[in-house]
Parts: structure tokens; sequence; C-alpha cells
């Protein structure tokens, strides 16, 4: 009996050990990657004018006045964290996850962290170039994707997710087309990789809708994103609720959201 419970205590303690060796590994290799990352292109904490807003649409110079992004750094970065349910498939139960995203404007990209235990996840598009990688417990790769798809659908998701880091909106390679009174269509192109989407503005105008289409799996598929509960945090005035939904021919299906617990300008 003696030997039984010492042997279960054994695989506890191997069980635990390992846990925070996968923790440990997964988190390190994302600090190289984000150290990599922000520190590519230097920061001269330049402060955004008016003129700055000279070349974008009425509606789009507005709305960047109103959440706050004039006297603010141009080429600084920010972190924020997410509190947030995922799935896959539409009536899958809901999987809870805590996650880090980092996000720059010039160059356009972003590095997001997410846990998920015992699932771990980093998602990133720098560039133009996306890569998703999923691994169990940090200790071994479950799929990672690197291809045009992957590339195409990151950087969407970049474009859209400037909603919560407004001076990316300001990026040189995005270009502006005028829709209508409330809705703006941007393209943005880095090297092969190029998005489009229409962002719709609400009646006080702020952004509360981001249309596009990303790569569910290996099918071009409509996607909505939607932004909820302004806030003012570090003098931007940003969503701190945002939902995610593919728009299948079914019908829609949410299959991400997420509250932003924490915002940070660096």
């Amino acid at each position: 009996m003696r030997k039984m419970i010492w042997l279960l205590i054994g695989l506890v303690l191997i069980l635990i050990l390992t846990s925070f060796y996968g923790y440990w590994r997964f988190n390190h290799t994302v600090e190289k990657e984000k150290e990599a990352f922000l520190n590519s292109q230097g920061k001269k904490e330049m402060k955004i004018t008016i003129k700055d807003l000279d070349h974008l649409p009425h509606l789009m110079q507005e709305y960047l006045k109103k959440v706050g992004v004039l006297g603010k750094c141009r080429d600084c970065h920010i972190v924020f964290k997410q509190i947030g349910r995922i799935r896959s498939k539409p009536n899958q139960r809901w999987t809870h996850f805590n996650a880090t995203q980092y996000m720059t404007a010039e160059p356009a990209g972003f590095l997001w962290s997410a846990q998920a235990f015992p699932i771990f996840i980093r998602d990133k598009s720098i560039e133009g170039k996306g890569e998703v990688k999923v691994s169990f417990m940090g200790l071994k790769n479950l799929a990672i994707s690197s291809d045009p798809e992957t590339d195409q659908s990151a950087l969407a998701r970049c474009l859209g997710e400037y909603l919560f880091y407004p001076v990316g909106f300001l990026n040189k390679e995005i270009s502006w087309e005028v829709m209508d009174a409330r809705q703006l269509k941007a393209k943005m192109t880095y090297k092969n990789t190029a998005v489009e989407g229409v962002f719709q503005f609400d009646d006080d105008g702020l952004l509360e809708r981001f249309r596009t289409q990303r790569y569910r799996e290996k099918t071009l598929t409509d996607f909505t994103g939607l932004a909820e509960e302004y806030k003012l945090i570090q003098g931007y005035y940003v969503p701190t609720r945002m939902r995610a939904i593919w728009n299948l021919p079914e019908g829609d299906f949410e299959y991400f959201n997420c509250t932003i617990s924490d915002y940070r300008i660096e």
C-alpha cells in the first residue's frame, strides 16, 4: 500500500513539473518572438498631429479624433489581455481562454498568445506573414499553419482588430474608399498578401462592425467582427468586447467572443 501511495505521489509530481515546464517553454518561445517583433523597427515616439489625418476620408478622420489618437505616439505598440470563449463548430460547447495580444501600427502586425488548458495557441501576423501554432500543454505541437491562406486570414484579422488600436488606421499600406455615409472599404497589401474589408460606423461615429473574407480551413468565408462596449482606457476610447462570426450559407456562427481585461500602451 505504501509503495502504491508513493507511486501516485511521484506520478502527480511528475505531472505538475511537466505542466510547469510546458507552460514555461511555451511562454519563453512567445517572449522571444515578442521581443523580435516589437524591436524590429525601433521607436521614435512621434506624436500624431491633425496633419497626419489629411489623407483619410472625413468619416475616418472624425472617428480618429473622437477616439483620441491626436497627440498619441504613432510608433508605440499596445498590449492587452483578453478573457473569452472559443469554439470550432456550431452547437459545440464553448472553451474558455485567457490571452495576451501585442499590436503595432507600422509595420502592421499582431502576436496573440492564448491558453485554454491543456491547449496553448499562438497566432501572429507580421508584415503580411501569418502563422498559427497549436500545442498540447506547450510540450507537443498539434498543428502549425503557415501558408498563403494563413497569411491572408491573419492579415485580415490584423486590419479588423485595429478597432482596439486605432493608430493602426494611419498605416500607409491601407487605402480607403468611401461606400456611403456610414461605411468605408479598406484595402491593405504587404508583399504578396492583400486583404480588404468594410468598416461600418454607428450613429455616434464609432466603428461597430467589420466585414471581410477569411479562410476557414481552406475555404474563403464571409466574416464579421462586432465591436461593443466602448470605454476610455489609457487615453483611447476603444471597444472592450468583441464577437467574431462566420457568415455561413446555413446561417451565422459565432465562434469567438472576448472581454478586454487589461490595456496598456508601451
